[in-house]
């Protein structure tokens, strides 16, 4: 039962998945994600912690897309079909994009400047106001409603592609040439990776293919590669990963040859890359985290429910989420510099918002403190009156989150405030403020 549920569910994210930018896409190196040097009575560690965003549906397989500081979903299920949701502030607010089973079907996205590129479906789809709207667009090169797999910009090109064939553009999407020397006609690219010069692109049945001169030619590479079904590739330094409907399989001569993984972890549906950090979510066993490369791995499922099913992980700019069984979580990816294999402070003071925001009667306030530090978190009201104080004691380098409980306060509009003092009697080194809303 178990391998007929994991055939399914993996069927599913791949049906649902293909250009995901988790699929075929390592972020750009903007966050590293370790464990605080420091856990205080009280406190929770941010970094690995993982808190449900308000999500809007429930019972759906999810897909996800970020670019910066906003995060596309896709879900799917017998009553809605499909969907698309986006928020900016780290899942407090979902917006629907599109009505159920729309065109606007997003596969895969990149940003280009202020606008953001989708393969769809449908073909391509354009926006120039963050994801609200979205209008079809066909580009020079490549016919109108062609199903886009995948997307994805290496240095300045983009990259997509389709059954049987790849695309490349230069001048961010406008037109396209046709790089498909190589590519089996019934290959469908569901991701494409690079490492160095070599550009890998993974398909739904054919294997991986390979190319050493910007496509314009490709070689298959499938040595090793007992399952050729790939949902995706991802790329880690000079290892390069795919994920089938069977096994994970690992390369770490570009793809000449392949071996299973022989690491112990099992039923893996998707990777993420943070810098040099390896991110696995599971069918039945929630995410896993490599500092090795993926020689070896722990948990890093804190905060969500045992058995969770990870269908994808995304990276924003300052954060990870997870598409799971039970709903969108998502937890803290803060840039950070690296002391030791499992050990980090941060670089910056920071408060994120809280969350849940609204909230009742209580919410959670994150911050990170690099250097220890007096630190003042107070709550006031529109008046500028102080109704709480939250924090007020000198802190060790780490990462926090602290609860206030409002049940004895009036709903209303308050702010929280921040103030950080190295030694105490100076002025503050560090201050930010941020809104809640307290609803009863």
């Amino acid at each position: 039962m178990k391998q007929v549920l994991r055939f399914f569910s993996v069927w599913m994210a791949i049906v649902l998945s293909f250009g995901n930018a988790v699929v075929g896409f390592t972020p750009v190196a903007v966050a590293n994600v370790h464990i605080s040097t420091s856990t205080p009575a009280g406190t929770i560690p941010l970094v690995s912690e993982w808190i449900q965003t308000n999500w809007p549906a429930s019972n759906s397989f999810f897909s996800l897309y970020t670019s910066k500081d906003k995060v596309f979903a896709r879900i799917w299920d017998s009553l809605n079909g499909g969907r698309m949701f986006l928020t900016t502030d780290d899942g407090t607010n979902w917006t629907q994009i599109g009505s159920a089973d729309s065109n606007i079907d997003i596969l895969s996205i990149v940003m280009l400047d202020s606008k953001i590129l989708a393969s769809t479906w449908n073909g391509f789809y354009l926006s120039t106001d963050d994801g609200k709207t979205w209008n079809a667009v066909t580009p020079m090169g490549i016919h109108a409603d062609t199903p886009i797999w995948s997307i994805v910009m290496i240095n300045s090109t983009l990259f997509a592609g389709i059954t049987g064939g790849i695309y490349k553009s230069l001048d961010n999407g406008s037109t396209w040439t046709e790089v498909s020397s190589g590519i089996l006609l019934d290959a469908r690219i569901t991701s494409i990776v690079a490492s160095g010069n070599a550009i890998f692109a993974g398909s739904a049945s054919k294997g991986v293919f390979k190319t050493t001169n910007s496509g314009t030619s490709w070689t298959a590479i499938n040595s090793g590669l007992t399952d050729t079904r790939i949902s995706q590739l991802a790329v880690l330094g000079t290892r390069l990963f795919a994920v089938t409907l069977t096994d994970v399989f690992i390369s770490d001569n570009s793809g000449t040859n392949w071996a299973a993984d022989n690491s112990g972890l099992e039923n893996v549906n998707c990777f993420i890359v943070v810098n040099d950090r390896l991110f696995a979510g599971t069918d039945d066993n929630g995410v896993h985290l490599s500092v090795d490369s993926g020689v070896t791995w722990t948990s890093f499922s804190s905060g969500i429910p045992a058995n969770t099913r990870i269908w994808s992980l995304a990276v924003s700019s300052d954060s990870i989420f997870a598409g799971t069984s039970s709903g969108v979580w998502v937890t803290a990816s803060p840039t950070e510099v690296k002391v030791e294999r499992e050990i980090s402070v941060p670089l910056t003071f920071t408060l994120k918002q809280n969350f849940p925001n609204p909230f009742n009667p209580s919410t959670n306030i994150s911050f990170s403190i690099p250097s220890k530090s007096f630190v003042s978190l107070k709550i006031f009201d529109l008046l500028g009156r102080e109704v709480a104080t939250i924090v007020s004691e000198e802190i060790s380098t780490g990462y926090y989150t602290r609860e206030w409980n409002a049940a004895n306060t009036s709903s209303g509009i308050y702010f929280y405030r921040l103030q950080v003092y190295p030694d105490r009697v100076g002025a503050s080194s560090f201050i930010a403020t941020h809104k809640l809303i307290l609803i009863k």
